[in-house]
Formats: structure tokens, C-alpha cells, sequence
């Protein structure tokens, strides 16, 4: 009996690992792609910030920044000491991102611009915003495998 009750529990622990590894790396690859995607497409990606409606101080930190971010969490959610950390820089880019998203497409930004890279800029608003949310639950499942391996997120005992 007590044989059973061991084997459930490496059965969860590896599926549990399996999900915080998986959510991990697709949204690793998401990150990634998406930063390199700008950095190549680097003048179609200037122009796309510069016609952002918003601050025009924030225009060059923001066209900057978001690879250089993107790439930071894709790295994080790679390493396992980070990884917690990672999933929650992820969801709150993500919800960051779809909030975005609703704001273009439910047409109060005046102007539909879009500064995505890659073929995530060939998305209509809907699917961009449903993709965002997948991505969401993603951060969310990867986050809470991670706190339920280590303890809080907050907590400084990585692991």
C-alpha cells in the first residue's frame, strides 16, 4: 500500500515537472522569438514604436527595453534557480501586453499601431488578445507549479 501511494507521488511530481518545464520553454521561446524578431526587423520595429500613441519620452526606453525585457525572462524561465521569478516577470509582461491589445482593439488608441515582432504582427487584434490569454494561463500554471515546488513567490529560498 505504502509502495502505491509513493508511486502517485513521483508520478505528480514528474507531471508537475513536466508542465512548469514545458510552460517554461514555450514561453522562453515565445520571449525569445519575439525580441529577436524586433532586434531583425529593427526599422520596421522603430517605426512601429514612434507610432505608438504615447509619450513621446517613453518612445526610444520602450523600443529598447521591451527586447532587452523580453529576453531577460526568456532567460529566467530557463534557469531553474530563476524560474519562479521568470514566470512572474512573464505574467505581468503578458497582462502588460493584452492590455495593450484590448486598448488597440477595442479602438481606443485612435490609430491601430502595432510594434510585435514577427509573425505575431500578421495577427487580427482578436487572435493577438486570445493569444495573450493562453499566454496568461501559461504564466499562471507555470507560476503556481513553481510556488507549489518552492514556497511563495516573495520567498529568497531558490532552489
Amino acid at each position: 500500500m505504502n509502495l502505491k501511494i509513493q508511486n502517485v507521488r513521483k508520478t505528480k511530481v514528474n507531471t508537475q515537472w513536466i508542465l512548469s518545464e514545458a510552460s517554461g520553454l514555450l514561453i522562453a521561446f515565445v520571449f525569445t522569438y519575439t525580441a529577436i524578431a524586433k532586434i531583425y526587423d529593427w526599422q520596421a520595429t522603430r517605426l512601429a514604436m514612434y507610432n505608438q500613441v504615447i509619450p513621446d519620452w517613453s518612445k526610444d526606453l520602450l523600443l529598447y527595453g521591451i527586447p532587452l525585457i523580453e529576453l531577460i525572462v526568456a532567460f529566467m524561465l530557463l534557469i531553474p534557480n530563476w524560474r519562479k521569478i521568470g514566470f512572474l516577470a512573464s505574467l505581468i509582461l503578458m497582462l502588460i501586453f493584452t492590455g495593450y491589445v484590448a486598448w488597440v482593439w477595442f479602438g481606443l488608441a485612435g490609430r491601430v499601431p502595432c510594434s510585435c515582432g514577427g509573425i505575431i504582427s500578421s495577427l487580427t487584434w482578436g487572435q493577438h488578445f486570445v493569444l495573450n490569454l493562453g499566454l496568461i494561463g501559461i504564466s499562471v500554471l507555470g507560476l503556481k507549479l513553481e510556488v507549489g515546488k518552492y514556497g511563495r513567490v516573495g520567498s529568497r529560498s531558490f532552489q
